[in-house]
C-alpha cells in the first residue's frame, strides 16, 4: 500500500490564525502619515517627561554633568559649574537620587563638589539613607557618600546605618553598601556595625573588649545558643540571596563555623558547598571552603570539586584559592576524581602555577608535604588532619579520610611528576632565577630520576649570559640546593670543574662552590677536585677573603 501523502491542495487550504499566509497584516503607514505618526509619538513622550517633577532642573543638571565628568575640563570651569549644579539640586537631592540619570548627577557632585556640598548631600540624604541603599541606583550614591565624605560625614552615615545593619546586609542591593564601607570606614566603626549581626543589643551596649563573635560568646556564654541561632538565620538569608561573594559575609560565615557546634556546622556546609567558587574571593572564604572539604562527606567534596570545573588554574593562582586546591589533594580519597578534575586542568599550566606565590604551594605540598620552608603557620593550621567524632563513641575523634596520606600523594604524583619534569626541563633558567620557581625545581629534582633534567640544569649553568646563574640572587640559591639536596652533585661538579676559579671570585659563587664541599652526596674526592681547580686562583681568593664572606668560608673549609 502506497504511503498516504497530503495533496498540494490540502496543504494550500491550511489556515493560520495568527501568522502565515492568511494572517491579516497591519497596513504600513504611507509617506507623511507614517512620519507624522512617529513625530507625534516622540512629541507625546517629551510631553510626558515634561510633566515629571523637576524636569527643567534635571535637564539642566544633566547638561552640567555631561561637562564636569570629562577628565580634561578646566578646573575653574568645573568649579563654577559645580556651584551652579549644587544650587540647582539643593533641597531636592532625595527626590532625584532614585533616577538612574539624575543619580549620576548627584554622584558627580559628591565627587567634584566642595566639602560643604558633600556635607549638604549627606544631610539631605540621612533620613532616606536606608531607602536609597536599597534602590538600584540610589545605592551608588550612598557608596559615593562613603567614599568622598569627610570623617564627620561618615560618622553620620554610620549613625544612620546603626539599627538597620541586618536589614541592609541581607538585602541583595544594599549589601553592596556594607561591602563598600569595609574599605573606607574606621575599624571601630566597622566593628560597631558588625556587632549588630550577633544581636542588636550588642551594637547599642557595646564594650571595648567585644570585637567579634568569640568575644561575645566568652563574655555571655549563656547567650551562645541564641546568638548563634540569630547569626545562622541571617547567614541563611544571605545564602538564599546569593551574597556569599561579599567579603563581610564570608568573614561572618567563618566566625560562625569556628564557634558553632558540629551538627550546625554540617547544616551550614550543606548550604554553602555549591557556592565554593564565590567563596574563594577572600582568605576567610577560602577557609570556609577548606572546612567544608575537611568536615564534609564524600558527596560534599564531590559537589565542591564540581563547582571548580574549568576554574582550577584560577584557584591555584589566587591569593587564597590555592588553599582549597591543596586541601582537596590532601583529603579526597578518590584519587581518580582528583586527577581528572584537578590535576588534569593543572597539567597544561604547570609553569604558570610554579611561578605563582600561591600556586607553587600546591605543587610543593605534593612534593614536600607540610614543609615549614614553604607554608606559613596559617597554611599549616588549615592543613591539619580533619578530625570528627566517631559514630560509635562521641568521645573519640577519628580522621575524616580513609586512605593513607603518603599513599594518596604517591598516586597523585605518579601521573603529575612526568609533566613536572617536562616543565622543568623546558624552563630551567626561568625557574632557577625565580624566587617562586627555584623551590619547585629543587623538589622536582629530589623526586626525579631523569638524566634530562640534570643535563638541562648543566646547560643552563654553563650558558653565557649577562648574569650567570651562580651570581644571580635566586639562581645561586637554587644551584646550592640542587648541589646539596639532589643527585646532581657529581654530574654538576664534573661539568663545571673548569669554571670553579671564576665562580669563587664572586661572593655568591663562593657559596655555590662551598656547597660542593658540604653536600652529603658529593664524591669522596670532592675536596681534592675543588682544591685542584682553585689552585691557579688561590692568591687572588686570599685577597678577596677580607671582603667576601663566601670566599672566606670557602678557604676555611679547604683548610
Amino acid at each position: 500500500m502506497a504511503p498516504l501523502v497530503k495533496s498540494s491542495e490540502t496543504r494550500s487550504n491550511k489556515s493560520y490564525s495568527t501568522s502565515g499566509y492568511n494572517a491579516k497584516k497591519r497596513p504600513a503607514a504611507n509617506g507623511d502619515d507614517g512620519k507624522k505618526s512617529f513625530m507625534d509619538q516622540k512629541l507625546a513622550k517629551k510631553q510626558r517627561k515634561m510633566q515629571r517633577p523637576h524636569y527643567e532642573m534635571v535637564t539642566r543638571a544633566k547638561e552640567i554633568w555631561n561637562v564636569i565628568r570629562e577628565n580634561k575640563v578646566d578646573k575653574n570651569k568645573r568649579a563654577t559649574l559645580v556651584d551652579e549644579l549644587f544650587l540647582l539640586v539643593k533641597g531636592k537631592i532625595h527626590d532625584v537620587a532614585a533616577k538612574h540619570d539624575a543619580s549620576r548627577v548627584i554622584q558627580s557632585l559628591m565627587q567634584y563638589g566642595r566639602p560643604e556640598h558633600r556635607s549638604q548631600i549627606v544631610l539631605e540624604m540621612k533620613d532616606h539613607l536606608i531607602e536609597a541603599a536599597k534602590m538600584q541606583y540610589g545605592c551608588f550614591l550612598v557608596q559615593k557618600m562613603i567614599c568622598y565624605g569627610s570623617a564627620a560625614d561618615r560618622a553620620v552615615i554610620v549613625k544612620c546605618l546603626t539599627g538597620h545593619v541586618v536589614q541592609v546586609g541581607t538585602h541583595n542591593i544594599a549589601a553592596n553598601v556594607l561591602e563598600y564601607a569595609q574599605e573606607f570606614l574606621k575599624p571601630s566603626q566597622l566593628t560597631a556595625l558588625r556587632l549588630e549581626f550577633y544581636g542588636r543589643e550588642f551594637a547599642y551596649f557595646r564594650s571595648e573588649s567585644k570585637h567579634n563573635l568569640a568575644d561575645i560568646i566568652a563574655a555571655h556564654p549563656e547567650k551562645k545558643v541564641d546568638v548563634l541561632q540569630h547569626l545562622s538565620s541571617i547567614l541563611n538569608r544571605m545564602v538564599d540571596k546569593q551574597l556569599l561573594g561579599l567579603a563581610f559575609v564570608q568573614s561572618l560565615l567563618w566566625e560562625y563555623l569556628c564557634n558553632a557546634e558540629y551538627d550546625y556546622v554540617m547544616l551550614m556546609v550543606g548550604n554553602v558547598r555549591d557556592a565554593a567558587l564565590a567563596l574563594l574571593a577572600t582568605r576567610n572564604g577560602a577557609r570556609v571552603v577548606n572546612m567544608c572539604i575537611s568536615l564534609g562527606t564524600a558527596k560534599d567534596r564531590k559537589r565542591i570539586i564540581k563547582t571548580l570545573k574549568d576554574k582550577v588554574l584560577d584557584a591555584c593562582n589566587h591569593p587564597s584559592g590555592y588553599l582549597v586546591i591543596m586541601r582537596i589533594l590532601d583529603v579526597v580519597d578518590d584519587s581518580v576524581l582528583a586527577q581528572k578534575s584537578i590535576l588534569a586542568e593543572m597539567n597544561d599550566a604547570l609553569f604558570s602555577i610554579a611561578m605563582h606565590p600561591g600556586g607553587r604551594k600546591v605543587l610543593l605540598q605534593l612534593l614536600s608535604p607540610l614543609n615549614t620552608k614553604y607554608l606559613s603557620l596559617d597554611d599549616l593550621t588549615l592543613l591539619e588532619p580533619p578530625m570528627l567524632r566517631s559514630p560509635e563513641d562521641s568521645t573519640v575523634m577519628i580522621v575524616n579520610y580513609k586512605k593513607d596520606p603518603d599513599a594518596r600523594r604517591r598516586e597523585l604524583l605518579k601521573g603529575l611528576l612526568p609533566k613536572l619534569e617536562e616543565m622543568c626541563i623546558a624552563n630551567v633558567a626561568d625557574l632557577m632565577r625565580s624566587k617562586e620557581g627555584r623551590d619547585v625545581i629543587v623538589e622536582v629534582a629530589k623526586h626525579s630520576e631523569s638524566t634530562e633534567l640534570a643535563d638541562s640544569v648543566i646547560a643552563a649553568v654553563l650558558a653565557e649570559e649577562a648574569e650567570p646563574l651562580y651570581t644571580d640572587a635566586n639562581g645561586h640559591f637554587a644551584l646550592r640546593r640542587l648541589i646539596m639536596e639532589t643527585r646532581m652533585t657529581e654530574p654538576l661538579l664534573t661539568a663545571v670543574a673548569e669554571q670553579l676559579p671564576n665562580w669563587a671570585t664572586s661572593n655568591r659563587g663562593s657559596f655555590v662552590v662551598l656547597a660542593f664541599l658540604e653536600a652529603e652526596r658529593a664524591p669522596k674526592n670532592v675536596t681534592d677536585v675543588v682544591k685542584k681547580a682553585l689552585e691557579p686562583a688561590m692568591r687572588e681568593l686570599k685577597k678577596l677573603a677580607d671582603t667576601q664572606k663566601g670566599t672566606e668560608l670557602l678557604l676555611e673549609k679547604l683548610g
